[in-house]
């Protein structure tokens, strides 16, 4: 370790502070303006020892513990003697081809070379502050047929040093500090020099470019993000650009670059279509007939910069292709019956669900057929299709009796009145054979579904679906219905009201109904109601078992009511009538 210390260059030092702000002594005495301000940045980490000045006319900087550690590799760089200020012809046009000015070149330290095998290479040096760590060549005099490699770095024996290309020119205005800190990383040199030539200097390239998105294992090509002299100088950048190409490696690279540097300080640069990466932005590319879109297309890029997907957040660019159908649509009903009394009140879609409540006898559980029937017979080209969990029908051909009556109206039973034809009862069954599914497991005969459900617990809402998405998948059903939910078997934590988990189950049915883009109908029981004289009360969704969630949660409610008992006028009365005499049966 160097004996140099942060005092003998002139350094203010804080003790107990690792990483600090002081003023610098190269340039603060020579400033007119924002004298005395904290530009330089101090790293006093044992080992790690290092100093920068972020002001852009100064720039000083320098590791006490580099030493002579890295003089292999300064040896080995072929660098000029003295600075570059231009660059061969041949050099030159190549930067120019690539939409390069020599002073973008220059101002990252960019210089060229030849060796003895009369190749001409442009050099791109890595630095840590102003100490030379390694070197990448690019041979510019490559064609495909060439022995040897297009790129290649300085061998490792010589001591090189693995890390972003660019980190020694990175600068952050000191004098607006509620400005935050960016830095834009590329796959590549050229996209890295893209950035520069638009006036963004705070641009890094990675060292290797993007992993091969066919490796199973690549942890050590991202091993450089934690040495130590990075992860101090990126702890000030607060947010991160990811300019990486538009392709898998790349795609890869983007996904490992976030998860180590932290989702929430990543943006993601996106190109428009067709364009792989940003320098074809800026320059085009001519054999893909992409037209060069310039500065004009580069800024576009940064502005647009959106934030790391983030699973559960969805942007409207996510969604463009429901967004256009919208937009040649309209916002479309769902799927009615064909009464105008009942579809100007509802229509039934996918994704949504829909509550039915009612006192006992008031025909909650004949409505909910009567509409599934209705509504596969109005829209009969779509050849809707429905699940059905009914337990409170056992066994299954009672169910299915119940249906054909709907189906028919007319009574299942031969020989009485309004009995159904045999042709109504044969049509009938063709129509509950096409689009019924009763889903009716017990301890005995049940689908595991591959260790899903249980011969105890067939029952449960989370088996019941376990069969529904199944016949999602294979049957595409429209929808399901559960008649009723006290027939389903639940496991309530003790530490759950009932309110809660009530909510908690009807979450995960609405979140089922959305993923498997099916439409969910359940039929359930209200509190006990009131009297009003010899009918029932009609009740509210609010009056649901359970939870005030049922009204809360439901895209449809509908309350099946009917009265069996009405009023007698004064006129109907019988002269001193008693209380039976108030009321008569409905019919």
């Amino acid at each position: 370790m160097s004996t140099l210390s942060f005092q003998d260059l002139g350094i203010s030092t804080k003790t107990g502070r690792q990483r600090y702000a002081t003023t610098c002594p190269k340039c603060n005495h020579t400033r007119e303006k924002h004298r005395n301000a904290q530009c330089l940045t101090v790293n006093d980490e044992p080992g790690n020892r290092w100093y920068k000045c972020n002001h852009p006319t100064c720039g000083w900087s320098g590791n006490l513990d580099a030493g002579d550690k890295y003089d292999q590799v300064r040896n080995n760089a072929r660098l000029p003697e003295r600075k570059a200020e231009a660059y061969t012809k041949q050099t030159r046009e190549y930067l120019q081809k690539r939409g390069f000015s020599t002073k973008t070149a220059l101002t990252a330290e960019v210089y060229e070379t030849a060796d003895g095998k009369g190749r001409t290479l442009i050099c791109f040096p890595f630095y840590m502050n102003h100490t030379l760590v390694n070197v990448k060549f690019f041979n510019l005099s490559w064609k495909p047929g060439s022995k040897g490699p297009k790129w290649f770095q300085l061998k490792k024996d010589y001591g090189t040093k693995t890390m972003f290309l660019g980190m020694q020119l990175l600068t952050f205005d000191t004098d607006s500090p509620n400005k935050p800190k960016r830095v834009i990383i590329t796959e590549g040199e050229w996209d890295m020099l893209t950035w520069k030539e638009c006036g963004y200097n705070n641009a890094l390239s990675v060292p290797q470019g993007a992993p091969s998105d066919k490796a199973k294992e690549f942890s050590k090509e991202f091993a450089y993000l934690q040495d130590p002299y990075v992860k101090s100088v990126l702890d000030d950048v607060q947010l991160f650009y990811l300019s990486v190409d538009a392709d898998a490696p790349g795609k890869l690279l983007m996904d490992n670059l976030a998860m180590i540097l932290g989702k929430s300080k990543c943006r993601i640069i996106k190109y428009p279509p067709g364009y792989k990466d940003i320098n074809e932005v800026y320059v085009g590319h001519e054999a893909k007939k992409l037209k060069a879109l310039g500065q004009e297309g580069v800024d576009e890029c940064m502005q647009n910069a959106a934030s790391f997907p983030l699973k559960g957040v969805i942007k409207a660019s996510d969604v463009r292709a429901e967004m256009k159908l919208y937009r040649e649509d309209g916002f479309t009903p769902g799927l009615g019956i064909g009464i105008p009394e009942v579809d100007r009140l509802f229509t039934l879609k996918r994704k949504h669900v829909t509550f039915i409540t009612g006192v006992p006898g008031s025909g909650k559980s004949i409505y909910a057929r009567w509409h599934i029937v209705e509504l596969i017979r109005h829209n009969i080209d779509l050849d809707l299709k429905w699940a059905l969990f009914t337990p409170e029908n056992r066994p299954v051909s009672r169910e299915y009796a119940r249906i054909a009556e709907v189906i028919a109206g007319a009574n299942i039973k031969t020989g009485t009145p309004n009995s159904m034809s045999e042709i109504q009862y044969q049509k009938a069954m063709k129509f509950i054979e096409r689009h019924f599914f009763l889903v009716s497991p017990d301890r005995k005969n049940y689908e595991s579904f591959g260790g899903k459900v249980e011969g105890g617990a067939v029952n449960t809402l989370q088996s019941v679906m376990q069969y529904v998405a199944y016949l999602k998948k294979t049957e595409n059903i429209f929808g399901f219905l559960l008649d009723a939910w006290n027939k389903i078997e639940f496991q309530q934590s003790r530490n759950m009201t009932e309110t809660q988990f009530i909510s908690q189950q009807l979450d995960h049915l609405i979140e089922f109904c959305d993923y498997y883009d099916v439409h969910g109908m359940v039929v359930v029981h209200p509190r006990k109601i009131e009297n009003q004289g010899q009918n029932y009360k009609m009740p509210s969704m609010y009056d649901i078992k359970g939870s005030s969630a049922w009204k809360e949660k439901a895209d449809i409610g509908i309350i099946a009511h009917r009265y069996k008992y009405r009023k007698r006028t004064n006129e109907e009365l019988p002269p001193n009538p008693d209380d039976d005499d108030l009321w008569e049966p409905v019919y």
